[in-house]
């Protein structure tokens, strides 16, 4: 029985200035929609000083439907065949008992598992494909329909994760040392997608989140066999201007319709502005004061909820839930809808009130 779907972090953003798309009918001939559809993502969840719980639980008042967080493979099984839960499942329980749906991000080999083992990056791909596999196997026979976690937890309402994105934005070496990334990236993903459906057929298969140009992405992994492979391709459309984000939508859906797959649904797993700028530095393409930040934000996600049909848009993440607003060289560190400070306490930014209007309004 097919089950609901779930809702779906570049350093680099485009500060696009093209134009035009047409629109395109969203009768996708993927799984069925699910009621989640806002969204948001977090890495720092895993922080010591965040709480996982009560975080989570502001998420669910505030009317996130989805949360979509990194599982880091080095982390889980640093060494073959012996796994570390405790991350994890502490994200697991957390949302099953707020009802909000988990969206993992399966990325980061282990040095083991990794072509490029002495890379001190942490950005090689995996050395062939049958340990990546096999440890997307190994997820869900923890955590989906017939998961050990729900039999060894009883009293946690039992929410299978539905859903796997397979890697981030391979497109950067940031995430995947060796380019082009295409060939290799969607021969990883054809494994991926075998691997998951043998262990779940219900289960929802999704691109990588794309950024930049991220039309020629889906180009690229097109032309290297991705037809079939993905339930859902998935973009992070980067820009200033807030009518360019739907632009590079366009532009992607423009991108699957040339491929013949004009009716594959689009995950926005990452949208976002940084509230990072500051008098007398030159700020990132993206990146903008909190007041601006929130006013973005206020325009953005109405204009990319009534496209919505137009443009076969499933899902909308926020980059992201939070973040500790300090580290000036990296803009998503001042991306959050909330302040995680130094002594542990947490403060919203004027983009949390207007994300949570918008949000409640979607659920």
């Amino acid at each position: 029985m097919a089950r609901r779907a779930l809702v779906a972090a570049g350093l680099l953003a485009l500060a696009l200035a093209g134009c035009g798309g047409d629109d395109s009918s969203n009768e996708n001939n993927g799984p069925a929609r699910s009621s989640a559809f806002i969204g948001v993502t977090s890495g720092v969840l895993t922080n010591p000083r965040a709480s996982i719980e009560s975080e989570v639980k502001v998420m669910e008042a505030s009317g996130v439907t989805a949360l979509r967080v990194p599982f880091y493979w080095t982390r889980i099984e640093p060494v073959e065949g012996k796994f570390d839960w405790s991350g994890s499942d502490a994200l697991v329980e957390a949302t099953a008992r707020s009802h909000i749906e988990l969206l993992p991000i399966v990325l980061r080999a282990p040095s083991w598992a990794a072509a490029h083992p002495k890379s001190t990056a942490n950005n090689s791909p995996p050395a062939g494909t049958a340990n990546y596999a096999a440890f997307l196997t190994t997820l869900i026979k923890r955590y989906g329909p017939d998961g050990t976690f729900w039999s060894d937890h009883p009293d946690v309402p039992k929410q299978p994760i539905e859903a796997w994105q397979i890697w981030n934005e391979p497109n950067h070496d940031h995430y995947w040392s060796d380019q082009p990334f295409a060939a290799a990236y969607v021969k990883l993903a054809k494994a991926a997608r075998d691997a998951i459906k043998k262990a779940d057929p219900d289960a929802l298969v999704i691109a990588a989140g794309f950024p930049d140009r991220s039309w020629e992405s889906i180009d690229q992994i097109y032309r290297a066999g991705a037809k079939g492979v993905f339930d859902a391709i998935a973009i992070h459309p980067y820009t200033f201007e807030v009518s360019n984000v739907l632009r590079i939508v366009r532009y992607a859906r423009r991108s699957l319709e040339k491929a013949g797959d004009g009716d594959r649904p689009l995950w926005l797993t990452e949208v976002t502005w940084s509230s990072g700028k500051r008098p007398g530095h030159t700020p990132y393409p993206f990146e903008t004061t909190k007041a601006d930040q929130a006013k973005r934000l206020g325009e953005a996600l109405p204009l990319l909820i009534s496209q919505r049909k137009a443009l076969g848009i499933d899902r909308i993440f926020w980059e992201n839930w939070i973040s500790t607003d300090t580290n000036h060289s990296n803009p998503f560190d001042f991306s959050g809808l909330r302040v995680l400070h130094p002594d542990g306490t947490v403060t919203n930014k004027p983009a949390f009130d207007v994300f949570k209007r918008i949000a409640l309004a979607q659920r």
